[in-house]
């Protein structure tokens, strides 16, 4: 049957587009412990101190999602067929959501932000990329009570030291750009690759923010910190299927 599907291919000029596949992609807030509501985020560092979030805007420029190695089988037919799959990395592609959406921080927990529908090439997809970067005039979110045009992160909030002490207020921005590889996660933590193979079949995907692990190795009122935060923010995303 081999030669019978390469030859239909070649003729017809296959795409795996035409499976209709698609995955919808969220942002969710997702910490480890309860779930938070209301005008603050109250996160504990490991040495104790206490950060409370009081205003908090992070840009994501980019989602992207990426197959799994080709098996043999597959390379040898992608390599006999002039069409190919398609793997463009531009803006609007079936594979990689390009609008910028700013996420404000102090959103509802319980609430997710609705980043696109993709509708790849029939495939099993094993990781994404996801991207911070500065947001542009034309970022969906953009907010009008801070600067968030030109910077990746704004955060506002206190300190409240673990021995006691007057809490101390920060104020950081950073247009630092940074990028993650993760790989699609099952419920139970573990890899779980996310299979749209099915002509007609619809997931659900999501983008996690764990926001608080961002403070376990960076002090917000430490020299840099603005930087830093966005290279703990793009290490502590994780990615989700239904």
């Amino acid at each position: 049957m081999l030669p019978v599907v390469v030859t239909s291919c070649l003729v017809l000029g296959c795409s795996s587009e035409e499976a209709g596949v698609s995955l919808a992609l969220h942002l969710a807030h997702r910490p480890s412990g309860a779930s938070q509501s209301g005008p603050e985020r109250i996160i504990q560092r490991p040495n104790g101190d206490v950060v409370r979030l009081t205003r908090g805007h992070l840009n994501v420029a980019s989602v992207e999602i990426l197959a799994c190695p080709s098996t043999a089988w597959r390379k040898l037919l992608e390599a006999l067929s002039p069409v190919g799959t398609a793997r463009a990395h531009t803006e609007g592609t079936p594979t990689r959501i390009g609008e910028p959406h700013v996420d404000d921080l102090l959103r509802d927990d319980a609430q997710a932000l609705t980043l696109g529908t993709l509708k790849p090439p029939a495939d099993r997809y094993c990781r994404g990329t996801v991207l911070l970067e500065p947001a542009d005039a034309d970022a969906v979110g953009l907010p009008a009570s801070v600067p968030m045009e030109g910077n990746t992160l704004w955060l506002e909030g206190t300190v409240e030291p673990a021995g006691g002490g007057a809490a101390q207020p920060f104020q950081l921005a950073s247009s630092s750009e940074a990028e993650v590889d993760a790989q699609f996660l099952g419920p139970a933590g573990s890899p779980s690759p996310v299979p749209l193979t099915t002509a007609g079949i619809a997931r659900t995907g999501q983008v996690l923010v764990r926001y608080d692990r961002w403070f376990d190795g960076v002090d917000p009122l430490a020299p840099g910190a603005a930087d830093a935060l966005v290279d703990a923010i793009a290490a502590s995303l994780e990615l989700r299927a239904d």
